[in-house]
């Protein structure tokens, strides 16, 4: 096992070898690779270190620049997720996000003028960027006022790079969890399955567990990073992209069930943006993923394919089972 902080969150990263010193010799050395590539990935996509190929892009006013080719796998999978979620998920509000504090922490409402006026270079349909594997030194050009944050998907995108090199390493069995963000790699030693605990949105007690094998299990929710405004409102840090404002809606979390980190990531997010009927829609017409649902009445609902590895804890709740 392996605790470091990277991303702005606290890591940790548990694989299982055999207990012979030279297994678990290897077993740190393999924990150590992990961690240096996430710290590579965070030196490439953070948008506030300076030396980053993201923090130099939202800086190049406009001029094409020279990428790491992860920023190309990252443009070219959030195109896909932004279209099919109708731009509910959208990695260029970085400007709109910023304005309201949420990078810095100096809260504030903007004037909804500034708020109109940024949300004009919001459009991630306006960048161009090549496909992947088109070339060995890709070179984006962002629109004129146009910046970009991977935060919404770069701890799972994270993981799914962290779980490829275990594969490599012959690893079997490995439980992540980044800041929250749960990953797992087949089942546990013991051939059982990883029991996974949802936060309650309301203490710091567990709402109901999920079990599963080689799945990632994130959530999105607006009751951790929000700010109260001087007209005595809460503002949370999850944006709708059409209006530039922080999302109000009748949802507490949503957590996404999938093989993927990266579609996990985006979809808890985009999901929490379009409210509890959006949600369940959108899961109708996808079978790519399993949700779960806690809204503002405490009700805790979950899709069909978790019907028997969910387990609420929280006797207040109504739960209700979401069927296609």
């Amino acid at each position: 096992m392996l605790d470091f902080m990277a991303m702005n969150t606290y890591m940790r990263i548990q694989i299982y070898s055999k207990a012979d010193s030279k297994s678990q010799q290897m077993a740190q050395n393999i924990l150590q690779d992990c961690k240096n590539e996430i710290q590579a990935l965070e030196n490439i996509i953070s948008t506030t270190i300076s030396t980053s190929d993201i923090y130099k892009l939202n800086n190049s006013f406009g001029s094409p620049l020279q990428v790491n080719s992860c920023i190309l796998e990252l443009l070219n999978y959030s195109s896909k997720i932004y279209k099919k979620t109708e731009g509910a998920f959208n990695p260029a509000l970085y400007p709109i996000i910023r304005e309201w504090g949420f990078t810095s922490g100096d809260y504030k409402i903007p004037s909804q003028e500034k708020i109109a006026w940024l949300l004009q270079y919001t459009d991630f349909d306006k960048i161009s960027f090549p496909s992947p594997n088109t070339s060995n030194n890709p070179q984006i050009q962002l629109p004129q006022n146009m910046q970009l944050d991977f935060g919404a998907i770069g701890k799972g995108y994270a993981g799914d790079k962290v779980l490829e090199l275990l594969r490599q390493k012959g690893i079997t069995s490995a439980l992540l969890d980044f800041g929250g963000n749960i990953q797992t790699l087949g089942t546990k030693p013991d051939g059982s399955l990883w029991k996974v605990g949802i936060k309650n949105p309301w203490d710091s007690s567990v709402i109901c567990s999920v079990s599963i094998d080689s799945k990632a299990v994130i959530t999105s929710g607006g009751y951790e990073r929000f700010f109260i405004g001087d007209d005595g409102k809460k503002y949370i840090h999850i944006f709708d992209s059409k209006t530039g404002y922080p999302c109000e809606n009748d949802l507490e979390s949503v957590t996404i069930v999938t093989p993927s980190g990266s579609y996990a990531d985006a979809l808890s997010t985009s999901l929490y943006v379009m409210g509890k009927e959006g949600a369940i829609n959108f899961w109708k017409n996808n079978s790519d993923f399993d949700l779960i649902l806690i809204t503002k009445d405490q009700e805790l609902l979950y899709s069909d394919g978790l019907k028997d590895f969910v387990k609420p804890l929280y006797d207040s709740l109504k739960v209700s089972l979401i069927n296609r």
